[in-house]
């Protein structure tokens, strides 16, 4: 095909496949070169194709239908009495249905088991009074025999060193008896509640330490319990919440339980 630069009045030879398509002069001038007679151009013949050839437009989704209250009724519906009603709970392998175990629940916290223990019923707490008696005659007993244990220390400094000592002796006597004193006094709670469930003053009243879930309390919790009785003011905490419970007790997770009443 032969086209006539504008610009340049040159004659030039442009292939036919240039048909439609902008095509650029040595003289730098741009023209379009047409398209031959009796052809349709690519754009045209798109534009014309038969409705056949085009892609089929995607389905519309059915709309759902419009709640009368403004939204989904399946969101708001109304709650009826069988919506409401129990649900059976299939137990698992080995267990008794709740009705052949006279309604106790098989998944219940072992808390409720503990409220629900016999030992460990409102009746069965130890009294406020008899914690009393128990804080006091407990005192008794580790002042005594600290009181001892100081004696022997001193008697056994005095026959190591006479008795004309040293300040500096003295001082170290003191310091020894200090130190047992408290090694006696952790000892006393942690082995007697440990090995015996009781204190000599627990003994004497009847009442018992368990675990919070009326079990035998294991011998962390008494390691707990007797550390527990270290926090200032920890005898005072009788006087407040639950009076049967001091802090010793709950943070320890263990309870004093009078077995008078059991």
């Amino acid at each position: 095909m032969k086209l006539k630069c504008p610009g340049c009045s040159k004659l030039l030879q442009v292939p036919d496949t240039a048909a439609g398509k902008t095509v650029k002069c040595p003289c730098g001038k741009q023209l379009r070169v047409p398209a031959p007679k009796g052809a349709t151009p690519v754009a045209a013949a798109t534009r014309t194709a038969p409705a056949s050839a085009r892609p089929a437009a995607p389905a519309r989704r059915p709309q759902p239908v419009a709640s009368p209250l403004g939204a989904d009724a399946g969101l708001f519906d109304e709650l009826t009495e069988t919506d409401l009603a129990p649900v059976a709970v299939a137990p698992k392998p080995g267990m008794m249905p709740a009705a052949a175990t006279g309604g106790h629940n098989p998944y219940a916290s072992s808390l409720n088991d503990a409220a629900d223990s016999s030992e460990l019923a409102t009746g069965a707490f130890a009294s406020q009074n008899k914690r009393l008696a128990n804080y006091l005659l407990d005192w008794v007993f580790v002042q005594v025999f600290s009181f001892g244990i100081g004696i022997v220390v001193g008697i056994v400094f005095v026959v190591m060193h006479g008795v004309d000592m040293t300040p500096e002796q003295e001082a170290t006597m003191s310091l020894v008896s200090t130190f047992m004193g408290l090694g006696f006094f952790a000892l006393y709670y942690i082995l007697m509640e440990a090995v015996f469930g009781a204190t000599l003053a627990k003994f004497i009243t009847k009442t018992r330490v368990r675990s919070a879930d009326g079990g035998k309390a294991g011998f962390g919790k008494i390691l707990g319990r007797s550390l527990a009785r270290l926090i200032p003011f920890d005898p005072l905490s009788y006087l407040f919440g639950d009076k049967r419970v001091g802090w010793h007790d709950s943070l320890s997770g263990t309870r004093v339980i009078d077995i008078s009443k059991s």
